[in-house]
């Protein structure tokens, strides 16, 4: 397992060893002393320093192991071959056969010794005193803290030896190592969950990677590595490190390792009424703990790989003996939260009876973390029938966080009777939450939960079991509005009234009338009810399952539609820093709401990578049922790209699939599907995005509406102009104000204006909108008095493409003759061209009239005529379909 350290790359290294080649090149000094942890690469610098340094002396190479340090002078045997047996003991006749030695040498020879703190004290000694006189240079590493020989800290304070300290990779450190390893590209979230694990010992990630990618944890799809499953920590092969490292503890050290991996965070003053101060810190200077600074002094594990592995190798019997004594302790009653999982999985481990509400407890806590192990584990210990419906509560949260939502339905039908509060709003939230294929009636009336007589079994508090805010918040959860939007804000209103003193269930409710209003249109009233929900929950510690993440992908949404691009950059990056052991199940989330607002800042190419890595997530973790939304504008933003392989595949996902996410978002995805298979030849004429615009409209959802629209005039049809004006005036925001003007002069095909409206909006950070004016304006020159501005129009939108990094392969400007039509386009213009009529072409195609029309008027637009005979002319011009064929679709 050395050897796997020493081969680790030198990442974020290469500066040390260049200082420390410079620092033993430089005469006024003696030598360097690198100082490390275990696994964070001393032995990879030492032997590239080595390898850099080229010494033109001799190197003198000491071999320091702990076998040896019970030695006197054990390291420098080789060399001292003509000293009698009788003397090899002897300080002074060690010192001077090495003295004699080193006076023959021509050039000032170099002590290169890995790990020092292994040397035995005369060796040490003898060491120090030929650096001291000058006699010799010297390179060596050891672990930090009071391991460090006290000779080499003499000459380090005397200015002679030069010490440099490896701290443990950072996150972006990780992230390269990971790829540097596995050869290719890793998805961010494998490094976070990695680098939270091994605390960026480089030892530790090695290991924990070779052995997520023998167990399977790790898998390769499409040229990218993504984490399917979390990895058993405790069977990676760097335990046998921890395993060496245990056997060579003291017996008190090795208890103090044992409870706090077992029972830990623990505090300072429990761990003394049970071990001495020397014996903490020799473990925290081995690398073992840590220790937190200040008044409340934490001791933990110094990794969550490291407490696994030591957790798993702890004899049955010592552990129960170990846990009585821990418990026994006075103190030993109050538990941190974030120990109390722990200490229960501990505790059944051990065979201890937990009582059942511990249990639940246990089980709640967990899925509210994101750690369905470890729910399903405390839940099943449930035998008391009076817990078992919360134990199975638990269990069909558990599954429906894993992904299978067969088995969260199997468990959730069971768990009946619930106590009325905390329980049975949670079965309407799961009920609410699972698939669309497998959604369930729950036990009663559809809007009401089961309701008992007896308290709620997790929670005593009379915000739950006294208020009727539960079963409110659980008939809005459940009930299917269809349309009735209104109903919905004023039951949210009163609802939030009603849980005024739970927030629990209060943010929920705010933030989800935050998201309607958003869709309705009123963006800045939405937006500070969004914001007001993401504070409260930022600051206090929600209970609840899957929370965090749905007013997170809210607050996205909502910043998204007001153009906040920085504000939810600074939320997405703080969700992924803080929470990584949730981005499992979590993280394709993040990955869509990044791209998404790339998408509406007009950045396709940094769009579509993010949304890729999104939908790849989500297929092996979707517990909020985002999947169809990603894939419907994956598709979109692929299309754009000129990608229409790839967006055909997302837009055929998006059809298979069942929508259950986002409410607001259910017709935008239909829409941007509906998109995909325009730009691509694929639309079928079966609902167009004029439909989807007049939906959103009825039921009262302006902003949604808008973005349809924009939809309906990028495809082609400037005749939707006048009703993106109309929609978008009725929107709040500064990007409306634009929109609105956009649409206005698209329909007065005043060019003049839609340049204006692009410098504008990419100003204020809309790309999108940029692109769009721009070449609107392009369009309206191709036919204005005024066509010699069209090449400036063109270069304009080319600069704007390249601002933001976009392919020049990409044609987001409109020739000279017109966008390309699409498949069903070009045929409905063939069979125009042969003479059918609209009656014709519909039974011929096996299409409505109406739907003929509406291709006839899309076509009519693209070529830019306005009479059957216009049409004619221009097919006879052109000698040759005006498909879009592979050419990358324009972003009209």
């Amino acid at each position: 397992m050395e050897s796997l350290a020493e081969t680790a790359p030198l990442i974020g290294l290469s500066g040390l060893v260049k200082d420390v080649v410079r620092c033993l090149r430089d005469d006024s000094r003696s030598g360097a002393l690198i100082v490390g942890a275990a696994g964070t690469g001393k032995t990879a610098v030492f032997k590239a320093v080595i390898r850099d340094l080229r010494p033109r002396g001799t190197v003198i190479r000491l071999i320091a192991t702990r076998a040896l340090a019970a030695v006197p002078f054990g390291a420098l045997a080789p060399y001292l071959s003509e000293l009698p047996d009788h003397e090899l003991d002897s300080y002074a006749a060690v010192l001077r056969a090495m003295t004699g030695r080193l006076r023959s040498e021509a050039i000032r020879p170099l002590f290169v010794i890995d790990d020092a703190q292994c040397l035995d004290r005369g060796t040490t000694q003898l060491l120090a005193r030929a650096v001291a006189t000058g006699a010799a240079g010297i390179l060596a590493t050891s672990r930090p803290g009071p391991l460090i020989p006290e000779e080499f800290l003499a000459l380090w304070d005397d200015g002679l030896l030069s010490k440099f300290e490896l701290s443990r990779l950072s996150r972006p450190g990780v992230h390269e190592l990971c790829e540097q390893v596995l050869r290719a590209d890793v998805s961010p979230w494998v490094s976070a969950v990695f680098s939270e694990a091994a605390e960026g010992n480089p030892l530790m990630l090695m290991s924990l990677i070779e052995h997520a990618r023998s167990s399977g944890a790790l898998v390769l799809r499409h040229g990218v590595w993504f984490l399917q499953a979390n990895p058993d920590l405790a069977g990676v092969p760097a335990a046998d490190v921890v395993d060496q490292q245990l056997r060579s503890m003291t017996p008190e050290e090795r208890t103090v390792a044992t409870i706090v991996a077992l029972a830990g965070p623990l505090s300072l003053g429990q761990i003394l009424k049970f071990s001495s101060p020397k014996a903490v810190d020799a473990l925290e200077a081995a690398g073992i703990i840590t220790v937190s600074p200040g008044h409340d002094r934490t001791v933990r594990p110094a990794s969550l790989l490291l407490g696994e592995i030591i957790r798993r190798r702890a004899p049955a019997g010592q552990s129960a003996a170990l846990r009585a004594s821990l418990f026994a302790l006075p103190s030993a009653g109050a538990v941190r939260p974030e120990a109390f999982l722990n200490q229960l999985r501990w505790s059944l481990d051990c065979g201890a009876r937990v009582p059942p509400g511990q249990l639940l407890q246990a089980a709640a806590a967990a899925n509210t973390d994101l750690d369905p192990a470890a729910a399903i584990q405390a839940a099943w210990a449930v035998r008391d029938a009076q817990f078992l419906p919360e134990a199975r509560l638990q269990l069909a949260y558990a599954h429906h966080i894993l992904g299978r939502p067969e088995d969260a339905v199997g468990y959730l039908l069971t768990a009946w009777p619930l106590r009325y509060g905390r329980a049975s709003y949670l079965a309407a939230r799961l009920a609410a939450l699972l698939p669309a294929a497998v959604k369930v009636t729950l036990p009663g009336s559809g809007t009401e939960t089961a309701r008992g007589d007896g308290p709620d079994l997790t929670s005593n508090e009379p915000s739950w079991s006294r208020s009727p805010a539960a079963g409110m918040a659980a008939g809005i959860m459940y009930r299917r509005w269809d349309g009735q939007f209104s109903d919905l804000e004023a039951g949210l209103q009163d609802l939030i009234d009603a849980a005024a003193m739970n927030p629990d269930i209060r943010l929920p409710a705010v933030s989800l009338l935050a998201e309607l209003r958003g869709a309705e249109g009123r963006l800045l009233s939405g937006l500070r009810l969004d914001r007001e929900a993401w504070a409260g929950i930022r600051n206090g510690g929600l209970t609840l399952p899957l929370v965090r993440e749905e007013l997170l992908a809210r607050h996205c949404l909502s910043l998204i539609r007001a153009g906040e691009w920085a504000e939810l950059a600074v939320a997405l990056d703080d969700y992924a820093s803080d929470h990584p052991a949730r981005l499992l199940y979590s993280g394709g989330m993040l990955h869509v709401m990044r791209g998404f607002s790339l998408l509406r800042q007009g950045r396709i190419p940094e769009s579509l990578a993010e949304l890729f890595l999104g939908v790849e997530e989500l297929i092996i973790a979707d517990p909020l049922e985002m999947l169809p939304f990603a894939h419907a504008v994956t598709g979109y933003a692929a299309a754009l790209a000129g990608r229409p392989g790839e967006a055909q595949e997302q837009a055929l996902k998006f059809r298979t699939a069942a929508y259950s996410g986002l409410q607001s978002l259910q017709l935008l995805s239909e829409a941007y599907c509906l998109a995909v298979e325009r730009l691509t030849g694929r639309d079928d004429g079966r609902r167009g995005l004029g439909d989807l615009a007049d939906q959103a409209q009825r039921q009262g959802f302006r902003g949604v509406e808008t973005d349809i629209r924009r939809l309906v005039l990028r495809s082609g049809d400037t005749g939707g102009a006048p009703a993106l004006a109309s929609s978008s005036s009725a929107v709040e925001g500064a990007e409306a104000r634009l929109l609105e003007a956009f649409a206005l002069a698209v329909s007065a095909s005043d060019a003049a204006g839609l340049i204006g409206i692009s410098d504008e909006a990419a100003a204020a950070g809309h790309g999108l909108l940029a692109f769009e004016a721009a070449q609107q304006a392009a369009a309206c020159l191709e036919h204005s008095p005024d066509r010699w501005r069209l090449s400036a129009a063109q270069r304009r939108v080319h600069h704007l493409m390249v601002d933001v990094g976009m392919s020049g392969h990409m044609d987001v400007v409109r020739s000279e003759r017109g966008p390309g039509l699409t498949a069903r386009e070009t045929e409905i213009l063939e069979l125009v061209a042969g003479g059918s009529s609209n009656a014709n072409i519909a039974t011929a195609l096996s299409l409505s009239p109406r739907t003929v029309e509406g291709h006839l008027s899309r076509i009519f637009a693209k070529l830019g005529v306005s009479r059957r005979a216009e049409l004619l002319d221009v097919k006879r011009e052109n000698h040759r379909p005006l498909s879009a064929s592979k050419d990358a679709p324009e972003l009209r």
